[in-house]
């Protein structure tokens, strides 16, 4: 797949630079061609069930597999609000930058070497009152000048059910 993807960013080059080197100039030649670029996240706490009251952790990772260094990708989070007392550190690969450390939902602006990432780690305690479910959700938007060859993978969500006691013995089996 990232062959194809590498072959399409291949193409639009070429398409780009044969308009710009033409001499007969025709109605799209106003069209620039934008370098690629192919950030992705990945989001999990590896759970699918939390406790009211239980500290969470969170992995998020923003990959560039990209051919080209991306200064300035908008890293953004949203988190439900049954989570209290959120905090997050960052650790970049080689190459690439990030804020180290925070408070709330991560929201940052990251430098990301050509394969390279940028790691999170979100810490969170779901509020003693919780129910139905806790959910963070992450996006990653590329900096102006480029072209996300595959932006469906900008976004990630980590939804976990909170546990509810009541429902223990909801089948009719009560002691």
């Amino acid at each position: 797949m990232r062959i194809r993807h590498l072959l399409t960013a291949t193409a639009v080059l070429a398409v780009g630079l044969a308009r710009a080197q033409s001499a007969d100039p025709g109605p799209d030649d106003n069209i620039q061609a934008l370098p690629p670029a192919d950030v992705s996240v990945t989001l999990t706490d590896g759970l699918k069930t939390v406790f009211p009251g239980e500290s969470v952790r969170w992995t998020m990772t923003v990959s560039n597999v990209g051919i080209n260094g991306l200064a300035g990708v908008i890293v953004t989070t949203a988190l439900s609000s049954n989570l209290s007392q959120v905090t997050w550190t960052c650790r970049a690969a080689t190459g690439s930058q990030c804020t180290s450390n925070g408070f709330g939902a991560p929201s940052d602006s990251i430098d990301i070497a050509s394969r390279g990432s940028v790691s999170y780690r979100i810490n969170a305690i779901v509020s003693p009152a919780a129910t139905g479910s806790v959910t963070v959700s992450v996006s990653a938007a590329t900096p102006a000048g480029y072209i996300d060859l595959t932006p469906d993978n900008n976004r990630a969500t980590d939804t976990d059910t909170v546990y509810d006691a009541s429902t223990i013995f909801a089948d009719g089996f009560d002691p």
